[in-house]
């Protein structure tokens, strides 16, 4: 199966972050040259370019291929040196067994409850 890029979607991806394409190709760590033929669909990316694409533009990997209209990411990439208490608790919770990850879902339930009504 062809991992074929939809070039509409990649622009909207890149548009919804606020970034350039200069920016989007930093991020994305290649040319700014290559990151314009891919939006423009001169070019096609591999699939591991169009994975990469998705994490640094904070969609999915399928958005990009048209094969959902849902811009929402299906995988978030914590780096330590980015946000260390995040990455801290992530480590953690990743470790619970259902019974404690149940607990600590509806603990963060009530806390987003609670943020709302401080607002």
């Amino acid at each position: 199966m062809e991992n074929k890029l939809n070039c509409v979607n990649l622009k909207k991806a890149r548009e919804t972050m606020g970034i350039s394409k200069l920016e989007a190709s930093k991020r994305m760590n290649i040319p700014q040259s290559s990151y314009v033929r891919y939006e423009n669909g001169v070019r096609k990316p591999t699939q591991a370019t169009i994975v990469q694409m998705a994490q640094v533009l904070n969609t999915s990997a399928d958005y990009l291929m048209g094969k959902t209209d849902s811009q929402a990411a299906d995988t978030i990439i914590i780096r330590k040196e980015d946000n260390p208490e995040l990455f801290r608790i992530l480590e953690e919770v990743r470790k619970y067994d259902d019974e404690k990850l149940q607990r600590f879902y509806a603990y963060f339930e009530l806390m987003k409850k609670d943020k709302k009504k401080k607002k």
